[in-house]
């Protein structure tokens, strides 16, 4: 058994945290466990422990991810090309996004730059993501 320690700092506010893993097991088997939080933002700081935080956080990264990741497979055509079986934004097209709310309830708010995308592309886009998080939890601007 290899544990390694990560120290991570993601990209939807300003909490870092250590984890670790045991990279002697295939990575589709390796399970992040917290080591510490070495720093807690606002955003997170109303919550009662860290694992408390350290939860909210790995729900609203991969949120973040996963609501790109299913308008590019389920949206306007104009918005991705695809890279060998990947999706991708075409080229001059930004994905924003941000947090609103206090945790562990924070809303994702995305949108586009370099895209019109028209009501009719919008309201089937918000559908697809209430149904892939659940209603209010990310929201198409």
């Amino acid at each position: 058994m290899t544990i390694r320690t990560t120290r991570w700092a993601n990209d939807t506010c300003d909490c870092v945290v250590e984890y670790t893993v045991d990279d002697s097991v295939p990575q589709d088997n390796m399970v992040p466990t917290l080591s510490t939080i070495v720093n807690k933002c606002s955003f997170h700081s109303s919550l009662p422990s860290d694992t408390d935080v350290w939860n909210a956080l790995k729900e609203e990264n991969p949120r973040k991810n996963n609501a790109l990741q299913h308008i590019l497979d389920n949206g306007p055509a104009g918005l991705s090309d695809i890279v060998g079986s990947t999706k991708i934004l075409k080229q001059g097209i930004t994905y924003n996004f941000s947090y609103s709310g206090i945790a562990p309830n924070r809303v994702l708010t995305v949108s586009f730059t370099g895209i019109t995308i028209t009501p009719a592309q919008k309201t089937t886009a918000q559908t697809f993501l209430n149904n892939k998080f659940g209603v209010g939890k990310v929201i198409l601007a």
